[in-house]
């Protein structure tokens, strides 16, 4: 599912998604492409979810 990201020059594909997504102390998070941790939340589901809309709305933005 990863593909390599518009408009960036390194030549690495993207992370997975499924790989951005990480738990500490019971609380889930996601990281942004930036290094930034979002969350918490209490399910792995709801960080996936956010992490999805997160995606789609930077995407927008690219429109």
């Amino acid at each position: 599912m990863s593909d390599n990201r518009h408009k960036d020059n390194s030549h690495q594909p993207a992370p997975d998604r499924s790989e951005r997504v990480f738990s500490e102390q019971d609380l889930w998070y996601f990281k942004t492409r930036e290094g930034d941790e979002v969350g918490p939340f209490r399910y792995r589901s709801e960080a996936q979810s956010n992490l999805e809309n997160f995606m789609e709305q930077l995407k927008a933005q690219l429109k």
